[in-house]
């Protein structure tokens, strides 16, 4: 509460009085894959209920993506990569790496976050100066898609925090929060409404600190 209510203050006292604009990218998890109200039940649906009209989120969620270029359908191959980068958002979230589990995809863990690191550095370098925030991926609690749990846990979540350590990037841990409703899970990859909601939950925490950055820094 205390970031929202020093976000707010910093918003009217700018002379713009804009949005902030928020990009999150994603797969299949930010998109809504089997959730039946995707314009109020996604997780990015629902954050942008949380935040408020100070605030404008864009879904740019493609089912089945990958963070590697190399990958069977890399992110940044589909309409939605073009679409975020004209947004000109103010912040992006990036929670990308389920996909890349797959065996098909996962050559190892210094390609995958390479490519991560890449596509995170392409959104920090538009003219609208984005606070960027990595998302580890969500907990896989079946096989399912050829989707590996076990290359999540042990190929990608250290090394996606390192590497965001290094660029001095906000990285949450959406893993730990999801491997503890199993229940909101019931393809066992994808999140019900309510497991959407605990996502945004952690998402907003991180937003409005990172917006207030921004706002403090240009201003």
């Amino acid at each position: 509460m205390k970031h929202l209510t020093l976000l707010l203050l910093l918003i009217f006292s700018s002379s713009a009085f804009a949005q902030i604009k928020v990009a999150c990218v994603g797969n299949s998890i930010t998109y809504g894959h089997g959730i039946e109200d995707r314009e109020h039940d996604t997780y990015p649906a629902q954050l942008q209920a949380m935040l408020g009209d100070s605030f404008l989120v864009e879904n740019f969620g493609v089912s089945g993506t990958t963070a590697q270029k190399e990958g069977d359908f890399p992110w940044t191959s589909t309409k939605e990569y073009e679409k975020a980068k004209a947004f000109l958002p103010d912040v992006v979230v990036i929670k990308l790496g389920t996909n890349d589990s797959k065996p098909q995809n996962w050559v190892g863990s210094e390609r995958f976050t390479s490519n991560l690191e890449t596509l995170a550095n392409e959104f920090a370098s538009l003219s609208s100066h984005p606070r960027i925030i990595i998302a580890l991926p969500a907990k896989a609690f079946e096989f399912r898609w050829s989707i590996r749990d076990s290359v999540i846990c042990s190929g990608e979540l250290k090394q996606i925090k390192k590497m965001a350590k290094t660029n001095r990037w906000r990285c949450i841990d959406l893993y730990k929060i999801t491997a503890k409703i199993p229940e909101s899970f019931p393809d066992g990859i994808h999140p019900n409404p309510q497991g959407a909601g605990v996502i945004a939950t952690e998402v907003k925490k991180a937003v409005i600190k990172e917006a207030t950055k921004k706002l403090t820094i240009n201003n």
